[in-house]
């Protein structure tokens, strides 16, 4: 089993901080400002496919929020949590698939990868299929949106620190090795959980994570016709600075 798998069933405490209205309200924001497409999904509705979406819980935000939308994960138990999450009164399309291997029905008219999924690609060539794909899935006027962690968030949070985070039934604790020299962040993570309340699964596994520059990003949308529509931190409605823990773009293929 693998950690994403083994944590599924754990995410939403994992993630008891975040606020997906939050993030869906900024790109529903994005959404409006800089995208230029008529609307492929039903009734004229912006067809959103979320790449990464793993237990749906921004996914679901984004369905709320009028998006006709479908969710993308390579964890299988991810998406058994997020159909669950979504019930039989929301019509989200769950796929199971690896995003940098993208093979849709036809086109989008907006992609997200939120919550630094850009950055768990390590392999660069693989970024760079996926922004290739969106000449085939991207409708004209269509945007990428997504975040990726910031310098800041690799070589000052995380570097050489350890966290960990204890609930009633899953206890996860993680130590990080950031390598500036490869821009490559390893965190092994040792992780309790439990479904009775008595017995539990432990499940070991390193996780890593890649730091891309401003100009990797701006060299691969370029490669691939895509325009850089703006760029923000940490979800605020202003250009990133160094303090900063996220970095997000809006990225728009041209009429």
């Amino acid at each position: 089993m693998s950690a994403y798998d083994f944590l599924a069933g754990y995410y939403d405490v994992f993630q008891q901080d975040l606020d997906p209205a939050a993030w869906a309200d900024f790109v529903a924001f994005l959404t409006e400002r800089y995208g230029k497409f008529a609307g492929d999904g039903e009734n004229g509705k912006p067809l959103l496919c979320d790449l990464g979406c793993g237990t749906g819980l921004v996914t679901c935000e984004l369905s709320n929020r009028g998006f006709d939308t479908i969710g993308v994960d390579n964890s299988p138990a991810m998406l058994d949590q997020a159909r669950s999450r979504a019930g039989k009164n929301t019509k989200i399309l769950w796929l199971l698939q690896d995003m940098t291997k993208l093979d849709l029905f036809g086109s989008a008219d907006v992609f997200v990868s939120l919550l630094d999924t850009v950055n768990h690609i390590t392999d660069p060539r693989a970024l760079d299929r996926l922004f290739q794909s969106f000449r085939n899935f991207l409708n004209p006027g269509g945007l990428f949106i997504f975040d990726v962690a910031s310098e800041k968030h690799f070589k000052e949070t995380l570097a050489g620190n350890f966290f960990y985070s204890i609930d009633e039934d899953f206890a996860v604790l993680w130590e990080n090795d950031y390598d500036g020299r490869s821009c490559l962040n390893t965190a092994s993570l040792t992780m309790f959980g439990t479904e009775d309340g008595e017995n539990y699964s432990r499940c070991d596994e390193d996780i890593t994570e890649r730091y891309y520059t401003d100009e990797m990003i701006r060299d691969l949308a370029e490669k691939h016709g895509l325009e850089v529509a703006g760029v923000f931190g940490d979800l605020k409605k202003r250009k990133p600075n160094e303090k900063d823990e996220r970095i997000f773009y809006c990225l728009r293929r041209p009429l």
